[in-house]
């Protein structure tokens, strides 16, 4: 669909162009430059292909129609190109991400590929044009959900604590075990306070607390390129 929507824009564009012998001092202003590329970060939680908004911030100079083709790159390498231009979409483009197969993590955005044209008076038959490359780069990313459990027992003045954590991996369509840093904390008044930070192994992550008195423990762990962050429920022991 990008490609008929390419091609069309360029048979407009060329149909357009008169060649003339002088382009005029107005016409020779001609400029298009990329000036920021973004787009919305997107969370995995099921093997289906999603789509997400990329956007093209530009300054332009005596242009008048336009169109920017971006490179997106996955963890795999290149995954395909957004299309942006003057005859539709502007600065927004839908596009569809297929995590199974492109990956989760970075996705990097540029460098894009310009052609924008200047048609000024057709009676003075002239014409400016900007084409070839511009190297901003922009990035958004793409996570796997995740999740975090606690369980706690007692013995005696000791409570032992158990974190499970897991994230979607879309590649295999099931939740896998996850290894973050998970901080153990307790609840100290209206906030929480971290006691312990431990790295899990094969998911699971444990800590002993020394305590008399009754006390309220979660874990929780941050996002990371790949994997978003989690806090599991409560546990009073």
């Amino acid at each position: 669909m990008k490609f008929i929507r390419r091609a069309l824009v360029s048979a407009i564009a060329a149909a357009a162009l008169v060649v003339g012998p002088a382009v005029s001092a107005e016409a020779a202003s001609t400029s298009f430059d990329v000036t920021k590329l973004s787009g919305d970060s997107v969370v995995v939680s099921d093997w289906n292909c999603k789509y997400t908004n990329l956007y093209m911030k530009h300054k332009k100079s005596k242009v008048e129609y336009w169109d920017v083709d971006v490179e997106v790159r996955g963890r795999h390498g290149y995954d395909d190109s957004a299309w942006f231009s003057s005859y539709a979409g502007a600065s927004k483009d839908r596009y569809m991400i297929c995590p199974s197969s492109s990956g989760l993590g970075k996705y990097t955005l540029g460098p894009s590929e310009i052609s924008a044209y200047y048609y000024g008076d057709y009676e003075d038959d002239e014409y400016a044009k900007v084409e070839g490359p511009d190297y901003t780069k922009g990035y958004f990313y793409v996570r796997g959900k995740t999740y975090a459990s606690l369980s706690s027992k007692r013995r005696g003045t000791t409570v032992t604590l158990t974190s499970k954590t897991k994230y979607y991996n879309p590649k295999w369509d099931e939740k896998r075990s996850y290894n973050p840093k998970v901080k153990f904390q307790v609840k100290s008044g209206s906030k929480w306070k971290t006691i312990k930070t431990v790295t899990a192994k094969k998911g699971t992550a444990t800590y002993k607390v020394k305590t008399k008195s009754k006390k309220t423990y979660r874990v929780t762990f941050s996002q990371v390129s790949w994997a978003t962050g989690a806090t599991s429920k409560s546990s009073k022991r």
